[in-house]
């Protein structure tokens, strides 16, 4: 073998052959210098003259002095303008022509010199904002898509590129592009070619072909703890919650603190009112690895089934890992005042505010701080911190109403009704509002429109005698109930009908298994209102004894009610209460906490 006369070859890496190698051999001598002899039949015409093969041989690689030139440059190439001159000569050198080999290899340099260029305009993209963050990306994008057009094989410009697009303003069916691109030549590396395909699975609008890209997620790579995550996800979204605890399982057994997908399980079971597979779930959890959040979201759970003890033992446990979480300490707050414990509440929530004082304007301490006020009788400090959490949600249901039942607490009937109003105004169907406005309608002496509001929603609570949720029933007994006293204890006579009270107050005692001493002293009004003063006094005396037994705050009532029937007078009653005038307190106003 011949020895190289450039000392300098020694330096340059096999990579850059087979171009360079042209500058480290001597030319080569032609086989008829080296005593060979063309064959005896070849003439002189046939023989291609030396000059005209030289001519083509040169006329196709017309770029390649450009070519040595970057190849020599990218082996030291480090900087952006560095980068871009590589660039720029191998663009030159395929312009001004290559043969294939050597057209080829300009392809694949160029291709990879791209792909460095748009990773710095993407680590760049990361410290920017604004335009100039956009500026980068579009940088970036072009470079990877010259980059592909150049080398089809960069797998890693391809998943690039469908990041990249995945941002916000990017192209969607950019990724989708990509990635397919990418799964395809990932076909010998599963593992990647797992990766991938979750990837494409976000851009997928059809939730069938998400669907089967993550099932290839996970059969490509059992491990790979996105694919699961993400099929968990969506799992629960087309409502296959068994399917995504089982995915959400393989998670738990490879990170046992991840808690995005399994809180997302856990309030998909609760929405579903399965708690107890919520709590197993929760409980899984937290024997593979003891967390703040899942004992805090435990809680919760527990709280929600008034089950006060476990619930207060989840957040003494939660506080024990994490002393001064604020989110905890407002639970376990909270649930003090489940407990009629307001010492303990304020001394939490306190507690919560040293923690992390800008919490003071969150909507959780707000709610809070209406509680406690409410459970100190502070009804205008809690009717103040209703309204700001209305203000911060104006379109809110619950708060609407809660800002309702406040006023109809403080003596503020008219101000409820108003609120009230504008509720039946988007859902004229409400039963429980329209019972709520009927009850202030009532209060404020107005029997007739409380009539109209209680038969309404009689009417949109419909059959509930079969019905077994026992909040609907109690819901609806008590708006028979309501209605049976109007129609047989108004001192309006107009209003009065002692038929229809009676089958209402029926309707309301059977519902409630004539259990109810409130109930059975409006049955025994209606029998009065229809002169059957015998059956009054009946149910009336049960009545009286029921509320003895219990205690009942209106056992003079009772009894001043036995007392009339027995001297056989119907009851009459007409509220009317005198609306509240005192203003409420501005927010600076507030008692301290």
């Amino acid at each position: 073998m011949q020895s190289c006369p450039n000392q300098s070859c020694s330096l340059i890496p096999i990579a850059a052959a087979p171009f360079l190698l042209a500058l480290c051999w001597s030319p080569m001598v032609h086989a008829q210098d080296a005593g060979s002899t063309a064959p005896a039949e070849q003439t002189a015409e046939e023989k291609p003259s030396e000059s005209d093969s030289s001519e083509s041989k040169d006329n196709k690689n017309l770029g390649q002095s450009d070519l040595d030139e970057a190849t020599v440059s990218r082996i030291d190439a480090q900087s952006e303008e560095e980068m871009e001159t590589v660039a720029a000569l191998l663009e030159s050198a395929l312009r001004k022509g290559l043969d294939d080999e050597n057209a080829s290899f300009a392809k694949k340099m160029l291709g990879s010199v791209l792909l460095q260029q748009s990773q710095r305009y993407a680590a760049r993209m990361m410290q920017a904002q604004g335009r100039q963050q956009i500026e980068l990306r579009d940088k970036a994008l072009a470079a990877l898509e010259e980059a592909v057009a150049n080398d089809p094989s960069l797998i890693e410009a391809y998943l690039m590129l469908a990041r990249l697009n995945l941002l916000p303003g990017g192209n969607r069916q950019a990724v989708t592009q990509a990635t397919s691109k990418a799964i395809e030549l990932l076909k010998d590396d599963p593992v990647e070619q797992s990766a991938a395909y979750v990837l494409r699975a976000l851009t997928r609008k059809d939730n069938d072909m998400r669907m089967a890209d993550l099932d290839a997620a996970a059969e490509a790579d059992p491990t790979n703890i996105e694919a699961f995550q993400a099929r968990a996800a969506l799992r629960l979204q087309m409502n296959d919650v068994e399917g995504a605890i089982a995915d959400l399982e393989k998670v738990l057994l490879k990170d046992p603190t991840n808690q995005a997908v399994a809180g997302a399980a856990v309030q998909k079971l609760v929405d579903l009112n399965r708690v107890e597979e919520a709590m197993a779930l929760i409980t899984k959890m937290l024997a593979a690895e003891p967390s703040e959040g899942m004992y805090r979201m435990r809680a919760i759970l527990y709280r929600s089934e008034r089950k006060f003890d476990e619930a207060l033992s989840d957040l003494n446990k939660a506080i024990a890992i994490q002393p001064k979480d604020p989110m905890t300490l407002l639970q376990r707050a909270e649930l003090a005042l489940d407990r009629d414990d307001v010492k303990s509440a304020k001394a939490d929530f306190r507690a919560a505010l040293q923690a992390a004082p800008q919490i003071i304007n969150a909507e959780a301490t707000i709610s809070l701080r209406s509680r406690i006020a409410l459970q100190e009788n502070r009804l205008a400090d809690a009717i103040n911190d209703a309204q700001l959490l209305l203000n911060a949600r104006p379109g809110d249901m619950f708060r609407r109403l809660r800002l309702a039942t406040l006023y109809s607490m403080d003596d503020r009937p008219r101000k409820a009704i108003d609120i009230y109003s504008t509720v039946l105004q988007d859902d004229p169907q409400n039963a429980s509002v329209l019972r709520s406005r009927g009850d202030a309608l009532l209060s404020v002496g107005d029997h007739s429109a409380a009539v109209d509001d209680y038969e309404k929603a009689i009417k949109a609570l419909g059959e509930t005698e079969a019905d077994t949720d026992p909040r609907t029933k109690a819901e609806a007994a008590g708006i028979n109930n309501n209605l049976a006293w109007v129609l047989a204890t108004s001192p309006t006579q107009s209003v009065r009908d002692g038929e229809k009270a009676q089958k209402y107050a029926e309707q309301a005692a059977k519902l409630t298994d004539y259990a109810e001493a409130h109930i059975l002293s409006t049955l025994a009004a209606a029998y009065a209102e229809n002169g059957n003063f015998k059956d009054a006094v009946k149910w009336s005396k049960k009545a009286v004894s029921l509320g003895q037994k219990e205690d009942h705050e209106q056992i003079e009532q009772l009894e001043a009610e036995l007392k009339s029937y027995e001297d056989n007078k119907p009851w009459r009653e007409k509220q009317e209460t005198e609306e509240n005038a005192v203003p409420i307190l501005s927010p600076e106003d507030l008692i301290d906490t």
